[in-house]
C-alpha cells in the first residue's frame, strides 16, 4: 500500500484540528471492515466490538505519533491486529495464527513459528518510532523494491509470478508447496525465489548497503514489511470490481486467490464490508421503488 493519499491527508487535518464532523467520518469509513476482521478472530462479538473500540481510542490517542508513512486504513489494521495478539497473548493462545492461516499447505508447526515471529513486540514499532535513522532508511529501501517488483509483476499480466511471490515472502510458505500447488518442478520455483531475491538485493543496493541486515533474516524483514505495508493487497475499488465481476478475467482470478488461496484477513474483512453495503443499498433501492409505486394510493395524495 501506498503513503497515505490526499484524501486521508485532508480528513486527518480535520480530526487534528478537532473537527467532530470529520472524526465521525472516519470511524463511519472504517468501523465495518475492522469489525468484520476482529469478529473473524475472536470467539464473542462483544470481544469484537471491545477491541476495535480500543483501537480507535489508541488511534486518536496516538495521533500525534503517526507521520503517514501508510494509509490510515493499513494503520488502523495495524493497531487492531497488535490488540488482537495482546488479547491472545493474555489468554496464552499461542497456537494462533492470524494471518493466511486459511492456506491449506500450512502444517501446524509452521503455524506456531509464523505466531511466534508475529507476535514478537510490536513488530512494526521500529517503522513507526523509527530506533536508528539507518535502520529506517534500510526499510524504506526494501519497501520501495518490493513495491517495483510488484508493480512490474502487475503492469506484465503476470500472475502466476504475483501469486508465487506472495507465497514465498508474505506467508512464507515452502518452495516445495509453492511448486505443488501451482504444478511447477521445485527447481523452478527456487530459480524464481532466487531471481526475486537478487532484484530485490540489487535495488536496495543500488541505494542503501544491506550489511546491516543478517542474510539469515532477510526474508523475515521482507515479510515483516509485506504485513506492515499490505504490499500486494488489491485496492478497495478493486474488491469492489471483484464483487460486481466486473474484473479482467486475469485480475478477477488473482483476486480471488488472494482472498480465497492465500487468504488475506485484511481483504476478506473489505469485501466483507462492501458485501454489506451492497446489501444495504439494494435494500434501500427496492424500498424506495415500492414507496414510488406505491405513494399515489396513500389517502390526501
Amino acid at each position: 500500500m501506498s503513503e497515505i493519499n490526499e484524501t486521508d491527508s485532508l480528513l486527518l487535518g480535520e480530526i487534528r484540528n478537532g473537527k467532530a464532523g470529520a472524526w465521525a467520518r472516519l470511524i463511519g469509513q472504517y468501523e465495518g471492515r475492522l469489525l468484520n476482521f476482529a469478529t473473524a478472530r475472536l470467539p464473542q462479538r462483544a470481544d469484537a466490538e471491545d477491541i476495535v473500540q480500543d483501537t480507535f481510542v489508541s488511534f486518536i490517542k496516538g495521533l500525534g505519533e503517526f507521520r503517514g508513512e501508510t494509509s490510515l486504513e493499513t494503520y488502523l489494521f495495524i493497531i487492531l491486529r497488535n490488540k488482537i495478539f495482546d488479547r491472545y497473548r493474555s489468554r496464552q493462545a499461542k497456537s494462533v495464527c492470524l494471518i493466511q492461516d486459511v492456506y491449506i499447505g500450512v502444517r501446524d508447526d509452521d503455524r506456531v513459528n509464523i505466531f511466534e515471529q508475529m507476535s514478537a513486540p510490536d513488530p512494526t514499532a521500529s517503522w513507526y518510532i523509527s530506533q536508528g535513522e539507518q535502520h529506517g532508511l534500510a526499510r524504506k529501501a526494501l519497501t520501495e523494491s518490493l513495491r517495483e517488483l510488484l508493480k512490474d509483476f502487475k503492469e506484465l499480466l503476470r500472475f502466476r509470478d504475483l501469486k508465487m511471490v506472495e507465497l514465498l515472502f508474505y506467508c512464507k510458505i515452502s518452495n516445495n508447496d509453492v511448486a505443488n500447488l501451482f504444478k511447477l518442478e521445485k527447481t523452478t520455483v527456487r530459480v524464481f525465489k532466487h531471481r526475486c531475491l537478487k532484484r530485490i538485493r540489487g535495488n536496495v543496493g543500488k541505494v542503501y548497503s544491506l550489511t546491516g541486515f543478517a542474510s539469515s533474516h532477510f526474508e523475515n524483514y521482507l515479510t515483516e514489511i509485506w504485513e506492515t505495508q499490505r504490499l500486494s493487497c488489491p485496492k478497495r475499488s478493486t474488491l469492489g470490481a471483484f464483487l460486481l465481476e466486473t474484473l479482467e478475467p486475469g485480475w478477477f482470478d488473482y483476486v480471488d486467490f488472494h482472498l480465497t488461496t492465500l487468504g488475506c484477513h485484511f481483504c476478506r474483512a473489505n469485501l466483507k464490508d462492501l458485501q454489506r453495503q451492497k446489501t444495504t443499498n439494494e435494500e434501500r433501492l427496492f424500498r424506495r421503488r415500492i414507496m414510488e409505486s406505491t405513494v399515489g394510493f396513500l389517502s390526501g395524495s
